[in-house]
């Protein structure tokens, strides 16, 4: 029997009473393990089972088609504030969706768990802009798996791009970004190049995305009047992601994030029940490619 530290990211019903449960365990990975009587009137888990619950797991493993038997479950933290926050609970959604399409199984990512359950903890924060977090998040989720957002600099020629007070001057030049490769080229060097599909990218959101605030700087400093919209840098940050997952849907194509909703990270509440995206129910969102 082994105890893991887990988040829960998913949770059916499975016959009669079971659960079947994927969880992303700081050791082991993402993981799919059963917990029998889960749902029965006499359930001893509680609420340790559900979705966005931070757990302290007991495990036996490769007990039931290979998954782990789950013999008890303690919860660490059950995120109150975002469950009482529809906004904040619709952007936590977004980072179970990530991790379920990104986390292979029974690999270790143990950095990436301890960025999870920092964002998922400043997203508990009222203080703090969900927005914000989600996009501080991605783009140290991206680096740690591989994909991450490079600056500004033209792979080819090492051509430099203008930010900031720099391109008052010089003409800002527009670069392009393979997500393939993450390479990055000028305008010259991209007549040049040829195979994949090159985005056209402000040298400034390279800039902010390579270098931004890490989540552990959340809320140091303010932004600089006149850079790209959080709005135009969660774009980008979709298609990278997209790339990666073909079944991402966009986070600007969500309706909670519309209008200066998007500088702040909030929304007006759905006008129908089908405007709502469940982050308790993840597996309707399985990113796997």
């Amino acid at each position: 029997m082994a105890e893991q530290e887990v988040l829960i990211l998913r949770a059916g019903r499975y016959l009669d009473s079971a659960k079947i449960v994927t969880f992303f365990s700081r050791e082991e990975g993402r993981i799919t393990g059963f917990a029998r009587g889960a749902t029965s009137r006499e359930n001893r888990f509680g609420a340790s089972l559900e979705p966005l619950t931070r757990s302290r797991l007991a495990l036996r493993r490769g007990t039931f088609s290979g998954m782990s038997r789950i013999l008890h479950a303690d919860a660490i933290d059950s995120y109150p504030r975002i469950r009482a926050d529809y906004d904040r609970l619709l952007w936590a959604g977004l980072i179970v969706r990530f991790l379920l399409g990104f986390l292979p199984e029974h690999h270790p990512e143990p950095a990436l768990f301890h960025l999870s359950c920092m964002a998922l903890d400043h997203l508990d924060d009222e203080g703090v802009s969900a927005g914000h977090v989600w996009e501080s998040f991605a783009r140290e989720a991206l680096s740690l798996l591989g994909w991450g957002i490079p600056g500004p600099v033209c792979r080819r020629c090492g051509q430099l791009g203008a930010t900031g007070e720099d391109q008052q001057r010089a003409s800002p030049e527009r670069f392009f970004f393979r997500a393939s490769d993450g390479a990055v080229f000028c305008q010259r060097c991209r007549l040049a190049e040829g195979g994949g599909d090159l985005w056209g990218v402000e040298a400034e959101i390279l800039e902010l995305l390579s270098q931004g605030r890490r989540l552990d700087e959340m809320g140091a400093g303010e932004e600089r009047k006149g850079q790209p919209s959080l709005r135009d840098r969660l774009v980008f940050i979709d298609r990278v992601i997209g790339e990666h997952l073909p079944r991402w849907t966009s986070v600007s194509d969500l309706s909670f994030v519309g209008g200066e909703g998007a500088e702040r990270g909030e929304r007006a509440r759905p006008e129908s029940e089908d405007e709502e995206v469940n982050a308790d129910r993840g597996g309707e969102h399985d990113q796997r490619s």
